[in-house]
């Protein structure tokens, strides 16, 4: 092949065709989020059974708490490892931290027990989400990078809406050795271990290994992806590389994220994520003890909150066909407007086919935005650096949500009908808009390596 060490890494990236090759990375890649997704969108539930059924009142709010701060330590301390040992690496340390926080709440033998092992689980499971868009990324060209992430979202928040169904049908169980809640988080543990099998295949990216030094590496993993895709295609070569200029920095201080053209693209990350962190996961969360206070039974509750549940890949699904079509900066404003509209239809929706209606579309913008959200958040960011940028920003996401059980604490304190969560939770959509608007930046269609040349 003509391609040298002299050729750079993204360019060899950007004329790489579709493949089925690419796409076994991009589920493999997926298969972290998912076990993520299904822990964050389960605990509800979860929590909602205690409430209910154990007349543990405490453990409806405490249960995501432990939960979310484990996520929020996870999110900052695991993407930071990220850009040391690198992609493939992290995400086994990832899933190994996962899979032994759910097992060690499978034999949890008091709530405080079961509160150490959640906050585990979410170290684990903290860093998930922010270092596949990142991985992803780096394997994708700048025409599909919105795809490709939207795409891994939508497998991966597939966990949400199994979570939902396996908490309706296992959390009310007590007929069985172990009680339905350990059941259901068993099976994220079984699937955490058995996803660390299938990721053995993933090669590291080799946009991180060529800015960490590891030229040669690169040069092998770049040249294994080309040979793959070339006889999957049947053609002999590919086209010349196109011309991308770039500095190899291996070393870039983390003062980045905050300095120079960067201040501006971190504040709308930062910001965006930790207000809609607080919507999204206090909405998702709060849904099945909204419905239960209420006056609707937990079982009816859980049915209602599994079919909202749906939404989660229907709204990624939708968002790989929209994300490369909308400037992410505009489609993250009118986005969140819309999330804001459709939540206060849930607020007054006074039927169960409206609540389900308004609390399926209030579901499915959260996985709309979402995509657009952390393809933003790591795109913004130079490759040596990307992901401490997008851990950092997507822990104010969890940051968010573990601040939700508090803030429903205090207002449902006030309105036992949890409404006033619903309303702040909308109030944040708003403010996600704006800064959306005003702070944010044009990134569609630009290559990450021109991404971090340019003022914008």
């Amino acid at each position: 092949m003509e391609e040298a060490l002299n050729v750079p890494i993204a360019a060899r990236i950007e004329r790489l065709p579709s493949s089925r090759y690419l796409g076994l990375l991009l589920v493999l890649i997926a298969l972290g989020t998912f076990w993520d997704s299904y822990m964050l969108f389960s605990i509800g539930p979860i929590s909602a059974h205690f409430f209910a059924f154990l007349k543990q009142k405490q453990l409806a709010t405490e249960l995501p708490l432990a939960l979310f701060l484990g996520t929020f330590v996870g999110a900052v301390a695991l993407s930071t490892v990220a850009d040391k040992i690198g992609r493939r690496n992290a995400f086994t340390l990832d899933l190994c931290i996962l899979a032994i926080g759910d097992l060690a709440a499978v034999f949890s033998p008091n709530a405080t027990f079961l509160l150490v092992a959640l906050f585990v689980a979410g170290v684990g499971t903290g860093a998930e989400l922010p270092l596949s868009a990142t991985f992803i990324q780096e394997l994708s060209s700048a025409r599909k990078r919105g795809r490709m992430t939207s795409l891994q979202l939508a497998i991966g928040f597939l966990g949400g809406t199994v979570g939902g169904f396996a908490a309706l049908f296992l959390v009310p169980v007590t007929s069985l050795p172990l009680p339905g809640f350990k059941i259901a988080l068993l099976l994220a543990a079984i699937g955490g271990f058995s996803s660390l099998l299938l990721r053995l295949g993933l090669p590291e990216s080799p946009r991180w290994l060529e800015r960490v030094g590891r030229r040669d590496e690169a040069d092998r993993v770049m040249t294994a992806i080309e040979h793959r895709v070339m006889a999957e295609k049947g053609i002999a070569a590919l086209p010349p590389p196109v011309t991308i200029e770039y500095d190899i920095v291996s070393k870039v201080p983390l003062t980045l994220l905050v300095s120079g053209r960067y201040l501006r693209r971190t504040l709308s990350a930062w910001l965006i994520e930790l207000f809609q962190g607080f919507g999204a996961y206090g909405f998702t969360t709060f849904v099945p003890f909204v419905l239960y206070s209420r006056g609707y039974s937990i079982v009816h509750a859980l049915e209602y909150t599994a079919i909202i549940q749906i939404a989660y890949p229907v709204g990624t699904v939708i968002s790989a066909y929209v994300t490369d079509r909308l400037q992410r900066k505009w489609g993250m404003a009118i986005l969140y407007t819309l999330n804001m509209l459709v939540g206060l239809g849930f607020l007054f929706a006074n039927s169960v086919p409206l609540i389900i209606l308004f609390g399926f579309l209030t579901e499915m913008l959260i996985f709309l935005d979402g995509p657009l959200l952390h393809t933003y958040e790591a795109e913004i960011y130079p490759t040596s650096v990307r992901g401490r940028g997008a851990g950092i920003s997507f822990a104010l996401s969890r940051l968010g949500g573990f601040l939700a059980p508090l803030v429903a604490g205090l207002l449902l304190a006030v309105n036992r009908s949890g409404g006033a969560l619903i309303g702040a939770a909308a109030a944040a959509w708003l403010f996600c808009a704006l800064v959306a608007a005003v702070l944010a930046v044009d990134t569609t269609n630009i290559t990450l390596e021109e991404l971090e040349t340019v003022d914008r």
